[in-house]
């Protein structure tokens, strides 16, 4: 396994388990966050700060409920790694599951940047916008 793999694998392990400390370690201080859609979680999110506060939001906007639930595959090519996710939440009696694919960029041992891609994205903008509403 890569190095790079160990780094992701490392990062998801740490979301999973909620050691923060650990995410926070494995990302670099200006690492640039890119989510997708047209939904209130959209954008590109910069910094440490400004990400940790995006993040914040899937957990108080799902009452904690939003989770990694299973990482498929992790593949890389040089500094790009990918990986092949589910994930879940639940509000108010909605719920969203679906895969993803993250693709994290390693540079200098850490995390510089994210892409996201959701299966369905339509689905999930529609969830975050109801979800953050309530």
């Amino acid at each position: 396994m890569s190095k790079n793999v160990t780094i992701v694998r490392s990062y998801f392990t740490a979301v999973s388990k909620g050691d923060f400390d650990t995410v926070g370690a494995l990302l670099s201080d200006d690492v640039v966050w890119h989510q997708p859609g047209k939904g209130i979680q959209s954008g590109t999110y910069s910094g440490k700060a400004e990400l940790f506060a995006h993040l914040g939001n899937f957990a108080k906007w799902s009452n904690g409920t939003f989770a990694i639930d299973h990482v498929d595959y992790l593949a890389d090519n040089g500094e790009l790694v990918t990986a092949a996710i589910h994930f879940k939440a639940e509000k108010n009696g909605q719920s969203l599951a679906m895969k993803g694919v993250d693709l994290l960029r390693i540079e200098g041992d850490v995390i510089k940047e994210v892409w996201l891609f959701s299966e369905r994205i339509e689905e999930e903008d529609a969830f975050w916008n109801s979800a953050s509403a309530s």
